[in-house]
């Protein structure tokens, strides 16, 4: 269950990112308090994943799997551009997150 509310903080993060984006500075108030919202939902589920994931880990996992999905989110919901380099160093975080999971879950 603890990658459940993982997955649950990865995406809620990614939606308070493109909404804090969307508010413009605050201009925006829906926005805002959508961001506010979904950041809150992302911790309370942190919180939840943390009872049986290691903290390490599961800090590892949130930061970089947010990390790539708030990029492809950009790509296509805000039309911002990214370079090669980019992308590749999007690649690298992936395998990164791949090689955390492979390596077992040990306490």
């Amino acid at each position: 269950m603890g990658y459940v509310y993982l997955l649950l903080t990865i995406l809620s993060e990614t939606v308070a990112v493109i909404f804090m984006k969307l508010s413009k500075g605050f201009e925006n108030k829906i926005n805002a308090g959508i961001a506010i919202l979904t950041y809150v939902a992302g911790f309370v589920f942190l919180t939840l994943a943390l009872k049986t994931l290691p903290a390490g880990l599961a800090n590892a996992v949130w930061a970089g799997a947010s990390t790539v999905l708030v990029a492809i989110a950009g790509v296509y919901f805000l039309k911002e551009e990214l370079s090669v380099i980019q992308i590749v160093s999007l690649i690298l975080i992936i395998v990164g997150l791949i090689g955390l999971n492979l390596g077992g879950n040990r306490h």
